[in-house]
This record gives structure tokens, sequence and C-alpha cells, in this order.
């Protein structure tokens, strides 16, 4: 697919000016923060830092760490502008812990609809498209990031929103969407009512698929072009805390591109917050460049993830990559001692081309022995003679790579995970 630039000078600019870029903004962003936020102001002068302190990149990490707590705990005192000024306040869905309130400024919201115009077009998307939102709009972000990037590209938006999947398919049908925006398992619970209801999705005009919050592993990409007839699945990863954040490489759909020019990223270890090397795998903190009504300084995001950093890619962009493959430190169970994300477990089954990756990790903490039961859904119809055997090799596979034995590998049907499906789920 040919790739195309809605901003050709950003988003083909080379390694070096992206970092002299970013340092720019840093500079200014610190000086910023430190006059107009008090929470920032306070944090700086607790360890005697000042603004002129920053003369590169790295003295970035002579800083404090911000924490979620202190987000929630400090709304009004980190705002960095006049409350006049914030244009709209989002909330994060709550997934996490409590619902955690975030500021726009109108600036704000310009640049995050530049953001996803960039996206939008570099996977494919023109103003001759007609884009279906099927993710939840309201308070929550990640509808509206989409929803103004369209809109900025003059694309045709239509804002459906969450649920009542029988009236999506007829949407679909009826406006001719070739885009279709949604939670990665929503797209699957379309596909599976169209199926009933005797649609063929491929009949239709859509093109592109965009799965959100949730990485879908590459058996799923493939059932999902196969279902819908797309001839691009893609991948958006960022959160309400950091929205417009990344792109999914069209190059390699295993990496996300960073946006340099709004945010600086590190990778800390998840237990002590030292600083890791580029490749090594930690929580990504986070640091908004150009943020103004609610930046953030050195975020802790939760995010398990491999920093690739700067480097030419055959995409044509140079903006420091991450691994797609990107763990919620909070969806983390332990299995008798050992740690275990249900990521791992899905990249695994994957592998195995009866099963749609989807699962669910059930672990029961009653016990001595911590029993865990792995369930896991079928791609198709499977012989019941053969469901013996498959389960034994998955057990076997997971012991081996991961280090956790199941005690039982329990088959589902296709379509019995919904969108709102829990992947881990502890009984104590």
């Amino acid at each position: 697919m040919k790739r195309t630039f809605w901003n050709r000078k950003i988003q083909g600019a080379s390694a070096k000016s992206l970092k002299s870029l970013q340092f720019k903004l840093l500079k200014r962003q610190i000086n910023r923060v430190d006059k107009t936020s008090i929470f920032y102001r306070k944090k700086f002068k607790s360890i005697n830092f000042r603004p002129s302190q920053i003369r590169s990149l790295e003295d970035l990490s002579k800083l404090p760490l911000t924490s979620r707590e202190e987000l929630e705990k400090n709304f009004y005192d980190i705002l960095a502008v006049p409350r006049y000024k914030i244009a709209t306040i989002r909330l994060t869905s709550g997934t996490t812990g409590h619902p955690l309130r975030i500021a726009h400024s109108r600036r704000d919201v310009e640049n995050i609809s530049e953001a996803s115009a960039r996206k939008l077009t570099y996977h494919g998307v023109t103003n001759k498209d007609i884009v279906q939102v099927t993710a939840a709009y309201g308070l929550w972000q990640g509808a509206w990031s989409v929803h103004w990037g369209a809109e900025k590209i003059g694309t045709c938006v239509i804002p459906v929103g969450a649920g009542d999947t029988e009236r999506q398919i007829r949407i679909i049908k009826q406006f001719g969407a070739t885009v279709l925006y949604g939670v990665t398992n929503y797209h699957f619970r379309i596909a599976e009512v169209a199926k009933k209801l005797g649609e063929s999705l491929r009949d239709y005009n859509l093109r592109i698929g965009i799965c959100v919050a949730e990485k879908p592993t590459k058996r799923q990409m493939e059932i999902l072009k196969e279902e819908f007839g797309y001839e691009n699945v893609a991948i958006d990863y960022g959160a309400t805390e950091f929205p417009g954040f990344s792109v999914n490489c069209e190059g390699d759909k295993g990496f996300h591109h960073v946006w340099a020019d709004y945010y600086l990223i590190e990778v800390v270890d998840p237990k002590t917050h030292e600083p890791l090397e580029k490749g090594e795998r930690g929580e990504l903190v986070i640091t908004s460049l150009q943020r103004e009504a609610f930046p953030l300084i050195r975020y802790l995001s939760r995010d398990i993830t491999v920093y690739l950093g700067f480097e030419d890619c055959e995409c044509g962009m140079a903006h420091p990559k991450i691994d797609a493959n990107i763990d919620r430190e909070d969806f983390m169970t332990k299995i008798r001692g050992v740690p275990i994300f249900p990521s791992h477990v899905e990249f695994i089954l994957a592998e195995f081309p009866e099963l749609s990756g989807r699962c669910q990790i059930i672990v029961d903490k009653r016990t001595p022995k911590q029993e865990a039961v792995l369930k896991v859904e079928t791609s198709r119809n499977v012989e019941k003679a053969m469901l013996r055997s498959l389960g034994e090799e998955i057990v076997n596979e997971i012991r081996n790579r991961v280090g956790v034995t199941f005690n039982e590998v329990v088959f589902v049907p296709f379509g019995t995970f919904n969108s709102k499906y829990v992947k881990a789920k502890v009984v104590n």
C-alpha cells in the first residue's frame, strides 16, 4: 500500500533533526511548566532543580518521575493554563484504577487532530473515505481523537459509538463505510453477528480496519482480513493521558513510531525505576513536549514495552520506535509466584491455526497449588478427538516458553469472548 504523509516536513524528518527539535521543545516546556504549574514547580523545587539545568535530552533524567496517583490527586495544581483556557475535559476508562481527569486547551485539541490526521493518512485513509467509529464517545478520548483527525483530512465521519452490533452492520451497509475503527474484540463481535444475520462483510466497501485497546495477533489480523475484506489492518496505541501518541509502522506491524515532536520517551525498570538501555524491556515513561493544559513530565505509564530509539525505517520515517507487544503492568498476574501477562499467552496461541488467539486466564488462589485454567477460543470447528492433544501441546508450549503450567485448557467456540471480557481473573 502506498504510504502518504499528511505532514511531510515532520514525518519525513531525519533522526538528527527530530532530536534537535525535541531538545528545543523540551527546554521550552520545562521553562513553561515551572512558571505555570503549581504541581511541577513544587516538584522541581523539592530537588533544587532549575530549568536552566536542561542542557541536553539526557538531562531530563534529573527530574523526578510522575505517578498516576499524583495525577489523580493534583488535577488543578497540574494545570498549566488558566481554567478559562480549558477547551474540554476527558476521563480515562478506569480499567487500571479510578478514572483520571485530563484537560485539553484548544491548541491541545488541534495537536491531537494533527497527530491523528498523520496516522490515518499514513494507514491509507483519504478524504474520499467514510470512517465509522464504533468506540465509545462521551468522556473517553479514543473515539474523539480519531474523529478529530478524520475531520481534519476532510473524511466523512459516522460517529456511531459503541454497542448495538446489528445497527453497526446496517450502517456499514447503508452508508458504505470504508474504514472501521473500534476495539479489537469488537471487530470480532461484528463478524460473529454478521454471520448470524447471513451477511458477508466482504461484500461491502470496507478496506481498512483500525484496532484499538489491544493488539491483535498476526493470526487475528489474518482473520479480520478474511472476514471483512480489509486491505490493511492497523493497531492504534495511545491513552487518554497521552492521545495522539504514535502510529503503527506500515513497514513492520510489530512496532509503533512515537511522534517525536509531541512526546519524548524513556524506559525504566518497572520495580526500581532505574533507566534501561535501548532494546531493553521496561515501563514506558512519557514527557509531553507541546501539551498546554495538562502537561506530563516523566509520567510512569504502567505500559511495558521495548524502546528501540531513532532509526531510519523502510516506511520512510525516523520517529522513535517501540515494540507493539505492549503489556499493561496492571494486567499482569502471578501463578505460583511466576509473573505472566495475557499477551504472552496470546502470542503463543496465535501460532495455532485452530485458535483465534484470544484467551482468558483464571487463577484460583484459594488453594495452595493455585490451580490455573486457560480458556482458549477456537477460530473454527475442531474435532473433539483433536482437542485433547491440542490442549496438551498448548500446555507444553506455555510451560517451556513462559515457565507456567496450566492445570487445564478449556476450549470455547469463536465469538465467546466479547469486547468487554476480562483477560485475567483471580479467585481469592
